[in-house]
């Protein structure tokens, strides 16, 4: 193993995968209805739509990304995440009693009941292609690459051919118990790892700050 990680810290990392993937699909093992399978029941909790909310934002793109932004451009790049804000709190006391009040659970859907069914179309396209090339692809990159790097010991040419099983390995943990146990798999993991963010975030910002 390199002198990045130990065994053990391998043995974590794919053992941490592993009941992620588990814990998720236990979570959704009861979705009976499209409603279970969609909505999580219509039970879920405060802290899980918060958790699931940061869980799904904060990723590698955030961690390893934003980072470097701070580095080399400055404050100014935590502009991004602030104005989020405001457009949190704007869909939370405007747009969220609409569809309280009409019954309704995503935009497409008020674009449908508000215009028609070619709105509703085309805006499923749009952010589709949006959370494919902005989100998932920079993800998979920024994770295939670091885990690769961290693999190997240190940075340098990486060999294609993991880098791509490094995305696949991603690709087929999140594929599986988002696909298989439905939204409420997705909550359960997004705290879970809003968590070992958070605590991993706090952990090396304190060691950081305390050295001289």
């Amino acid at each position: 193993m390199g002198n990045l990680l130990t065994t053990l810290d391998v043995v974590i990392f794919f053992g941490s995968l592993i009941a992620v993937m588990g814990i998720g699909l236990w979570a959704g093992r009861k979705e009976d209805t499209s409603a279970d399978y969609y909505l999580a029941g219509k039970t879920t909790r405060w802290w899980g739509v918060a958790g699931s909310i940061f869980g799904s934002n904060v990723s590698a793109n955030h961690i390893i990304g934003f980072v470097g932004l701070g580095f080399s451009v400055g404050f100014a790049q935590s502009h991004f995440e602030i104005t989020a804000i405001a457009g949190l709190l704007l869909l939370c006391y405007g747009f969220l009693p609409v569809y309280r009040k009409l019954n309704l659970y995503t935009l497409s859907q008020y674009l449908c009941r508000r215009y028609d069914d070619r709105s509703r179309i085309c805006y499923a396209v749009i952010m589709l292609a949006i959370m494919v090339i902005i989100g998932m692809v920079p993800g998979f990159y920024i994770g295939s690459r670091s885990l690769n790097i961290l693999l190997q010991g240190g940075p340098g040419p990486i060999d294609p051919t993991w880098y791509k099983m490094g995305i696949l390995l991603m690709a087929l943990v999140t594929g599986t118990y988002t696909i298989l146990g439905g939204l409420k798999a997705v909550i359960v993991t997004d705290v879970i790892q809003s968590i070992m963010l958070l605590v991993a975030g706090l952990t090396v910002a304190a060691i950081t700050f305390s050295q001289p």
